[in-house]
């Protein structure tokens, strides 16, 4: 990778994080935070998502709904017990899961916020 190439990946990461810091009302060091904590839930989201779609290791809809609803509750501690509006967990096992939905009302999707090719925002990006 040449140094433009880094230096354009650090500004969007930057710009990431500042997004999702003014979703808690914070900078963007709190956003670097919050997009850490954000990745392990997306992780784990993921795995359990790919494993209920390929209905391999026992997931099941329950163990899917029940890994949903614990991530919900963690979203809620880290937003301080409101969820951003539109905030969804996405099933599809082939993107990311914590998303804004773009284009429904009342959503607003912070400048600079990663975006997937529907527009939706993507929480926990992982920029490289």
């Amino acid at each position: 990778m040449n140094p433009t190439q880094t230096a354009q990946l650090q500004r969007r990461r930057a710009a990431h994080h500042a997004a999702l810091g003014t979703l808690i009302n914070a900078d963007a060091a709190a956003g670097l935070k919050l997009w850490r904590k954000l990745r392990r839930i997306e992780r784990q989201l993921y795995t359990i998502c790919e494993h209920y779609i390929d209905g391999t290791n026992g997931i099941g809809q329950p163990q899917w709904d029940a890994a949903k609803d614990a991530a919900r509750a963690q979203l809620l501690t880290l937003f301080g017990g409101s969820l951003p509006t539109g905030l969804y967990i996405n099933g599809d096992p082939r993107g990311h899961k914590l998303k804004l939905g773009a284009g429904l009302p009342g959503v607003h999707i912070p400048d600079g916020m990663e975006r997937d090719w529907g527009g939706n925002g993507i929480l926990a990006a992982d920029i490289d």
